[in-house]
């Protein structure tokens, strides 16, 4: 199966400048019916640490072995000094599809902190003295077999949008995802040029109905100091800045800054259509810092919105998305524009 399925490198890569480290992830094993690629698939799935001189493997850590549910591994790694248990640490943080957060001693890949940071049902916590997930076998999917109820879906607790940190609270800024799946491996058969997938997945709310959350996060401890439930995944980026104000943008519409202590808005502006983008900061030709954003949704979360050819009330459609995102063309129409902020 390695000859056609294997994992892919598609996101995030961080430089280490302090370690001369460089840091990535690798996604999940194909096909998605995991009865027909047995074992724990290596190096799927799995942070990596490599000398970005040489590319040699430094450390290596799968965070989902014989991933089940397509929960990848390619999220970005944070990397940040932290205190924790009195000492500081130099950290990598990463928040993965697989809704545990985990915390990283960089230098040598060894799991300091792991805990769940949204809804998960597929495993019950992380064995520290093994680096293993204990799953509940129940939500382990098969082929031929509708596994129902599974937390979090395969967009995952994060998916490609980035979080950010602010070395002034020692807080993590993460926009999550809300949403849970049945999930039915099927038998799969390569045809050249032709979709290789093995799956068919419903996509639903998570527990509370709320589908996104943008929330901090202690990555020292491993918990939650506040949080903005969300009637929609939160699929933008996040920024955090040195005023301590955080910026976000949501799938019905809004803006967003916040305090970055207490998770209070301090403002919300309504743009004509969704946010997917991720903010950013820049100094003006007057001094003044500016924040800019675009608006427009796309990408998995908003699939049946844009592609004008995926059936809104089929539930199976998107590989399940649409059956999750079925409201969002009451709330926003399709859209493409940037805009720029001045603070004063």
């Amino acid at each position: 199966m390695w000859q056609q399925g294997g994992s892919t490198v598609w996101a995030w890569l961080t430089y280490d400048p302090q370690l001369n480290l460089l840091f990535h992830g690798s996604a999940n094993p194909g096909v998605w019916n995991a009865d027909m690629r047995p074992g724990d698939n290596k190096w799927s799935t799995t942070q990596f640490a490599r000398d970005p001189d040489t590319g040699e493997l430094i450390w290596a850590y799968q965070v989902t072995p014989h991933d089940a549910w397509d929960y990848d591994g390619v999220n970005e790694g944070i990397v940040a000094d932290l205190s924790i248990g009195g000492a500081t640490r130099r950290a990598l943080v990463r928040f993965d599809r697989n809704g545990f957060a985990y915390t990283f001693d960089r230098a040598t890949g060894r799991v300091l902190v792991a805990q769940k940071y949204v809804p998960v049902n597929w495993a019950s916590a992380i064995d520290l003295a093994t680096g293993k997930p204990i799953e509940d076998p129940a939500k382990r999917t098969h082929e031929g077999v509708n596994t129902l109820d599974i937390c979090p879906s395969a967009l995952g607790g994060k998916d490609e949008q980035p979080a950010a940190f602010s070395p002034l609270t020692q807080l993590f800024y993460v926009p999550t995802n809300n949403l849970c799946m049945d999930y039915e491996g099927l038998k799969a058969l390569f045809f050249q040029g032709a979709p290789f997938i093995g799956a068919a997945l419903t996509i639903k709310p998570g527990p509370g109905g709320n589908r996104g959350e943008l929330m901090a996060w202690n990555a020292s401890t491993g918990t939650k100091a506040w949080g903005i439930p969300e009637r929609f995944p939160v699929y933008s980026g996040v920024l955090a800045t040195a005023g301590q104000v955080v910026f976000y943008g949501t799938l019905d519409r809004f803006f967003k800054a916040v305090d970055a202590r207490t998770g209070q808005v301090l403002l919300q502006k309504q743009l004509e259509s969704g946010i997917i983008g991720h903010p950013m900061t820049f100094l003006g030709a007057d001094g003044k810092q500016r924040v800019a954003i675009y608006s427009g949704p796309g990408g998995a979360s908003g699939a049946g919105l844009v592609s004008g050819r995926l059936a809104m009330d089929d539930p199976f459609a998107g590989r399940g998305i649409v059956s999750a995102m079925s409201d969002l063309p009451l709330v926003t129409p399709p859209g493409g524009t940037l805009h720029v902020f001045k603070l004063q």
